[in-house]
């Protein structure tokens, strides 16, 4: 495994495989990670979307009966719906990778994020865990593992301390 902080190698590990093969990949792919995250905060979905593959799985492990970004997607259709539930309900203040961890397939990234939840204006301020798994230069399945109680408090605009809210329950409380 190799760790990245900043763009910069943190630490090698490199027991039990070819270190200079699987360095490079994992360079390669932590760079390509990188290349996605830059398209992503300049507005450039079609990168992201070009560059997955036609079957990617696409989950957030947010509630999807809470928070309509959350839940599993599949296909680049999926990443699209994904992503129009962002612009409609999510305005980013700060969008940073900070950490980057490599495995020969996948990277993850911890991200912090600032953001406004556009129908209660709720804030959240938090890190985000990101894993891109990755197989000929396509990122065939991505996880976000977000603080889902603090997203759907932000999002609810109050305490919420129930994931079995109904729709309606969860819509009154946003109109109050």
């Amino acid at each position: 495994m190799i760790v990245f902080s900043f763009g910069r190698r943190a630490s090698v590990e490199t027991t039990g495989m070819a270190a200079s093969n699987n360095e490079e990949v994992i360079m390669d792919n932590v760079e390509f990670v990188k290349s996605l995250y830059a398209a992503f905060k300049r507005g450039d979905l079609e990168t992201l979307y070009a560059h997955s593959d036609p079957n990617i799985e696409w989950v957030s492990n947010c509630d999807p009966r809470l928070i309509p970004w959350g839940g599993e997607r599949k296909g680049t259709s999926g990443m699209r719906s994904y992503f129009a539930e962002i612009a409609n309900h999510v305005d980013f203040e700060m969008f940073e990778p900070q950490e980057y961890f490599a495995g020969d397939n996948s990277v993850t990234a911890i991200v912090r994020i600032i953001s406004r939840m556009k129908p209660s204006g709720g804030h959240v301020d938090g890190e985000s865990l990101h894993l891109f798994k990755i197989r000929d230069g396509k990122v065939t399945a991505f996880r976000e593992y977000a603080n889902t109680h603090a997203v759907v408090q932000a999002y609810c605009g109050g305490d919420i301390h129930s994931a079995a809210m109904t729709p309606a329950e969860t819509a009154a409380r946003l109109h109050h």
